[in-house]
């Protein structure tokens, strides 16, 4: 489905794009992607057709308003594959990576790009502790691609879950261009998640993380894991009670392996 969407465009400085991303981050805003031309950086924020812009804490260049499409993203945000993590690269062109794993995802859209560093410190454990034939519950989905990786390194039953009707319909986008069998659903946390899962891995604010910890045990299979992505430094003090088996850290972000 090649959905219109309306689109509001800002030229930045650089050293801005850090601190839009984490206030972006904490309000749980995913409507947004960066791009460079040889013209600067620019912020664009994405909505549905119709629906007005909203104002930000930035002094921001306004560049125009226009509408584009699913299928603009594709062809002219990023053109050529970049590695992802080790092993691991994204493919916005669908070309082949020869001996690697590919997820065919345009990073630099709205729910989740593969360039921030919590996806990126998700996807690492995610290497490191799925094994083939896991369940796992991707809990706040954004793109998949967090759930796409977890198919494509070995996976059983991959569910995906969001709030946002946005990402869930560019997350099953996402599962039927790398044609893989991952179910997307809208869910507020659990409230549609059924069954449970070897693996839960969560890229979402601490505030919700800690919330979503509360009823997570009820979803997770005996010597479950749990991954925790999404926290800042000054966040880090709210998991301190919980058995934390691993922790990485990348610029001011956190990720947390957990047992329960």
């Amino acid at each position: 489905m090649n959905k219109v969407f309306n689109e509001f465009v800002y030229k930045i400085f650089q050293d801005q794009v850090e601190k839009i991303e984490e206030y972006f981050f904490e309000n749980n805003i995913k409507n947004y992607y960066f791009y460079e031309t040889k013209e600067g950086t620019f912020l664009v924020l994405v909505f549905e057709e119709n629906q007005e812009n909203v104002s930000l804490p930035f002094n921001l260049e306004f560049v125009e308003n226009r509408t584009t499409t699913s299928e603009d993203w594709v062809k002219n945000l990023i053109t050529k594959p970049f590695e992802f993590i080790e092993g691991v690269y994204v493919d916005p062109d669908h070309n082949n990576v020869d001996g690697k794993i590919v997820i065919r995802i345009t990073p630099g859209l709205a729910f989740g790009t593969g360039l921030h560093d919590t996806t990126k410190l998700s996807a690492k454990f995610l290497k490191k502790y799925l094994r083939p034939g896991m369940d796992v519950l991707d809990l706040g989905c954004g793109s998949a691609i967090l759930s796409i990786l977890a198919k494509k390194l070995g996976a059983g039953r991959v569910l995906g879950v969001d709030n946002d009707p946005l990402a869930v319909e560019a997350a099953k986008e996402n599962v039927e261009r790398n044609n893989v069998d991952v179910e997307i659903r809208q869910s507020d946390l659990f409230s549609n998640v059924d069954g449970k899962y070897d693996l839960i891995v969560s890229n979402i604010i601490a505030e919700i993380l800690i919330e979503a910890l509360k009823d997570l045990p009820k979803y997770l299979k005996e010597d479950g894991i749990v991954i925790l992505s999404g926290i800042i430094d000054s966040k880090l003090p709210l998991f301190k009670n919980y058995n934390i088996v691993e922790h990485w850290r990348s610029n001011e972000w956190n990720a947390l392996v957990i047992k329960m």
